[in-house]
Parts: structure tokens; sequence; C-alpha cells
């Protein structure tokens, strides 16, 4: 197998991208290419005083439809083409294109006048293309060979080793077998041909070279932040030995250990613990989700969706608790509340979703927490009658950095990063998540809020991705 591709260009996906529009452009391109050649085989002549004879326009039939044939099975193929070096690959379909069309073209130079034919221009404009995606030792060989197969049928013709098919009359007097001609049209021809595809792949390697500068340019931009990213972990996990200790000391003051205080201190400090508590909880959630991003780390296991619900809640019951929040659950259809997934993720997320339903719900508010099962999906709803969410805010909801109005002016905690995590773990897990506002429990005062998460029971595509990323990393 002809080795194509430079070795730095191997896991570049971008190229793999451009090589397939490529390919399927060329592909379009042909199908204009037969629609051309049977308006050139049956109404030229009638519109230009031009005669073919029946074995020319037999012989430009044939070869239509092997190129309209040839076409389809490469449309079909070219699915199923896979990105690697070493096998065949979207790269070397373009070169089997190239040599495929140039020898069709070379069929058609001979049965439409050999070196008289103003087909043969069309050599150049194969050698372009090529030029802008192959390497230079690969097209100049293939206009090498391109310009010998004419010379061979211009020597086969002007020797009569072979019959000369005219180009329907075109010229008055014969010139194939004019030496003087001959010889000037391949120099000429050749030149152009050379020069067309040394300019060509000299542009082309010059784009080549600065996306390689680019690539590495952005590696060193990863490693600077792979590097920065490993600093600012070590700085919060250090941030949050003082918060931990903070937590501490302000559950002895409570429980009495340094002496009795008063019941309104006692609350004070209650709500102190509680958001450090949820501190710690960012902090690590941001530490795990630093290493998950920094590494690649990601898991496929069996997640009971129900039994991490229940454990989120119980998690969160000082919260309820304190804010008097009412918790409902119902499950629908047959349970199958164990799905495939990463469960970290899906912890994350769910937890998530429940902490913004407690966050936002005022004191003695409800929260209903729905699981829908069926074949192939499972589907989570968490509905609040808190706060709400303005209509102008729902389509961004899930947006990087973006918090809700009412949320800005009423809640000051939070970076608006929760939501947009939640969706990108959900769309991993090949689900949807959508956001109702006013939710199905809301009031007209409290309008509440619904998220809800359709699972899929499979993790195949994690798997996959799993897979391909550890393939990437291990230079397959």
């Amino acid at each position: 197998m002809i080795r194509l591709v430079p070795a730095w260009l191997e896991k570049y996906d971008e190229f793999w991208e451009a090589i397939k529009r490529r390919n399927l452009f060329f592909i379009k391109l042909r199908y204009v290419a037969v629609v051309m050649l049977l308006l050139f085989n049956f109404l030229l002549e009638k519109v230009i005083d031009l005669h073919f004879t029946d074995e020319q326009h037999l012989i430009i039939l044939i070869l239509t439809l092997f190129l309209l044939i040839y076409n389809i099975l490469i449309h079909f193929a070219r699915k199923f083409l896979k990105n690697i070096a070493m096998t065949f690959n979207p790269l070397q379909l373009s070169l089997l294109q190239i040599v495929v069309d140039l020898t069709i073209l070379t069929s058609l130079v001979y049965v439409t006048g050999g070196i008289e034919s103003p087909l043969k221009l069309f050599f150049i404009f194969h050698i372009i293309i090529g030029s802008l995606i192959l390497p230079g030792y690969v097209i100049y060989l293939i206009t090498s060979l391109s310009i010998l197969a004419v010379t061979a049928i211009s020597y086969l013709e002007y020797y009569t080793y072979i019959p000369h098919f005219a180009f329907g009359g075109l010229y008055e007097t014969p010139l194939y077998d004019n030496p003087q001609y001959i010889i000037m049209r391949l120099i000429v021809l050749g030149l152009m041909m050379f020069i067309s595809a040394y300019l060509t792949n000299r542009i082309a390697h010059q784009l080549y070279a600065q996306e390689k500068q680019l690539m590495e340019a952005l590696d060193e931009i990863s490693k600077s932040e792979v590097q920065k990213q490993k600093y600012i972990m070590g700085v919060v996990h250090e941030i949050k030995t003082p918060i931990a200790a903070t937590k501490s000391i302000l559950t002895l003051i409570t429980d009495g250990f340094v002496g009795e205080i008063s019941q309104q201190v006692k609350e004070k400090l209650n709500r102190a613990i509680i958001r450090t508590t949820e501190s710690l909880g960012m902090i690590n959630s941001i530490l795990r989700i630093s290493r998950l991003r920094l590494l690649g780390e990601r898991s496929s296991e069996e997640v009971d969706i129900y039994k991490l619900v229940e454990d989120l809640l119980e998690e969160n019951r000082e919260r309820l608790k304190e804010k008097s929040i009412k918790v409902y659950k119902e499950s629908k259809g047959i349970k199958k509340s164990v799905i495939r997934g990463d469960k970290f993720l899906l912890q994350l997320a769910v937890s998530n979703i429940i902490s913004n339903a407690i966050k936002y719900t005022n004191e003695n508010g409800k929260i209903w927490i729905t699981l829908e099962y069926s074949d192939e999906f499972l589907v989570l709803s968490v509905c609040d009658d808190g706060i709400g969410v303005e209509d102008s805010d729902i389509e961004k909801i899930f947006e990087n950095y973006y918090r809700a109005k009412n949320i800005k002016t009423e809640y000051q905690e939070g970076a608006g990063v929760g939501l947009s995590l939640v969706k990108e773990i959900i769309v991993q897990h090949r689900g949807e998540i959508t956001v109702q506002s006013p939710s199905p429990i809301g009031t007209e005062e409290n309008p509440g809020t619904c998220f809800k998460v359709k699972l899929p029971y499979s993790f195949k595509e994690v798997d996959k991705m799993k897979k391909e990323s550890v393939a990437v990393k291990g230079g397959v």
C-alpha cells in the first residue's frame, strides 16, 4: 500500500474530513461529466458541423456508461472507508479516482482524434486537481505517465499501428501524421501539465506546511493548558484544606464543645456549615472534572438511576429539611432503572439538577421526581415550584457562564457553568435534556422549572468513543 499521508497528518481529523469532502465533490462533478459526455456524443454534431462514425459513438457511449457505473460504486464505497494511513483510506480513494479518470480520458482522447483531440486539455484539469491532494512525487509520476500515454497514441497512429479516429472533420487536413505538429503539441502539453503540477503542488505544500505549524502551535498551547490546569488543580486542592478546617471548627461550635451559644447564632452557623459543605462539593467536582478532561478518563458501567437519585436525596436531606421542601417520587412503566454509562458523570449531572431544584425552590415548596421506563429509554423528570425561568432565558440556560436574570438578582452564588456541563454529559451519553418553565406543578406566584433527561440504556457510542480515544493516544 502506497503511503500518501505524512505522519503528522494521520491524527488530524480535519485533514481526513477535507479529503472526504473533496472526494464527494469529485463524485458529483463526475455525474456532470457523464451528462456532458452524453450531450457531446449525441447532440454536439447537431449543433456544430461535426461527423463521428458509428464506432466512435459506440466507444464514447461505452466509456460514458463505465464512468457512470464506476462513479456509483465509488459513491457507495466511500462511506465505509476508515481514516487509517496504511489501509485503503479516503486519500487512496482520491488516487484511484484520478488514475481511473485519466485512463478514461486517455481513451476518449484517442477515440476523438488522438493528438488532434481538444479533449486532451482536460489532462491539465485533472493534474491540477491531483496536485491539490496528492504528494508531489505521485502527481509528477501520474503527469509523466499521462504524457507518455498521449505520446504512445501519437506514435502508434503516426506509424499506423493503430487506426486514427478523426475529430468529426474538425480539421480539413489531418495533422496526426505531421511530425512538427505532433512534437510541438506534445511539448506544449507536457510543459503545461508539469508547470500546472509544480505550481499547484507548491501552493498545496505551503498550505500543508502552514497547517503543520498551526498544529504544532496548538499542541504547544494544549500542553501549556494542561500545565495550567494541573497548577489550578493544585491550588484548588490547597483551598479545600482551610474550607474543610473551617467546617470542622463550625461543627465543634454548633455541637457545644466550646460552650453554649444562642439559638440565633446556632442557626447562622448551621447556614455557614451548609455553605462550606456546598463549597467542598463544588471543589471536589472541579477537581474530578478537571481530572476527567485532562486525562480523558471515562468509564462504562451499570448505573442504577433510581438508587442514584435516592442517594442524592439522602445527601441533600439537611438542605431539604432546612427549607421544609417536600419531595415526591413516582415511577412509570416496568421498572428498569439500570442503564450503562459513566457513573461519576451521570451522578454529577443528576446532582446538579436536583441541587438546582432545591436551591431555587422557596421554603415549604415541593419537588416532584419522576422516572419513566421504556424498552429503549429511561426518562428522568425533576420538577419544582420554585422561582422558574423567564421565557427569554430558556434558550440560553445551557450556555457556558450564563445565568438567568431572576437568578442573578435573587441568588448570588454560582458561576453559571453547571447546566452547560450537565448538557455536555447527557449528550456524551447520546441522551437529550429539555427544560420547561413554568413547570407542571408550578403556580402563578411560583412558576417553577422542570428538567427532563432522556437516556438510552445502551452506552455503545461512548464505549466506541473511549476506544477511539485510546487508539489515538496509542498512535494506532
